[in-house]
């Protein structure tokens, strides 16, 4: 969980910050030609193995990175000034990541870590994520008071990839081709994280007449929780929408009335086929 959490949040810094200082064509000024190819061969050759297992993966780009190029990118002396205002002092963050690489390789290995590394490999991994999360909700008027959805991915790849509304009620959407039948079960794997260190609840709503409040799931900060949706015959539609609410679990205020912020994914859920038989 801490390589998860470290490189999703680097990923997710430099995707941002580049963004808005180089507009959309950042990519280019990150990775030479050969290096984008590379990372374009990958996410065909993911396409074609995992697809096939309804499986669906993240277009072209950043994603396909390895954990060396985001360390490559994040040194480069050119693009550092656009990172320091969330990482702080160069020779630090360089230091604290270097030490991480160092960890994540031996774990890449198959060789265990003792104890102390578990906990230092925790540690910095924590520690960047923190950063992260607070440079983001600096860009955010209320960031400071709320807590964010971070990232939300269901069992069979899916993730919310489009960008929040402009007041942050939604964090993001994702439309599947899906077919589900009653039956089915979904795991939804949430993380979010709280400007103040809070707990996270998390709910979901699905089926008319069910109520978000009824079902709870808690998390820590920047740690994954999983929601688990269990299809039935009060699902079938062919806009099925599971809509996920997350809230600060200790907090007397939350931006959107009881609520922090949401996300919601869709699906097509049909009857079972022996239904035709009836």
């Amino acid at each position: 969980m801490a390589l998860h959490t470290c490189e999703n949040a680097l990923r997710e810094l430099i995707s941002s910050v580049l963004s808005d200082a180089l507009g959309p064509e950042w990519l280019a000024a990150v990775a030479d030609s050969d290096r984008l190819l590379e990372w374009e061969k990958r996410a065909t050759s993911e396409q074609a193995r995992r697809t096939k297992r309804g499986v669906v993966i993240p277009p072209p780009g950043l994603a396909y990175a390895q954990f060396f190029d985001l360390v490559r990118i994040l040194k480069s002396d050119k693009l550092w000034t656009y990172f320091a205002p969330a990482l702080g002092k160069r020779s630090e963050t360089i230091s604290l990541i270097d030490r991480f690489d160092s960890l994540r390789n031996t774990v890449a290995h198959g060789r265990p870590l003792v104890p102390y590394e578990q906990e230092l490999l925790s540690g910095i991994a924590g520690q960047i994520r923190n950063q992260v999360t607070r440079y983001m909700s600096s860009k955010d008027p209320a960031g400071d008071f709320y807590a964010r959805i971070e990232t939300i991915r269901d069992s069979f790849g899916n993730e919310i990839t489009d960008p929040p509304t402009p007041h942050g009620e939604l964090a993001g959407r994702c439309i599947t081709d899906l077919v589900l039948t009653p039956g089915d079960r979904v795991v939804f794997t949430v993380i979010g994280t709280d400007p103040q260190g809070r707990d996270l609840e998390w709910r979901f709503e699905g089926r008319s007449g069910f109520d978000p409040r009824s079902y709870i799931v808690t998390s820590q900060n920047g740690n994954a929780a999983q929601l688990i949706w269990d299809v039935t015959d009060a699902d079938v539609n062919e806009t099925a929408t599971i809509q996920i609410y997350m809230e600060s679990s200790s907090s007397q205020y939350h931006r959107f009335g009881w609520f922090d912020q949401r996300a919601y994914f869709r699906y097509i859920v049909r009857p079972p086929q022996t239904s035709l038989l009836l």
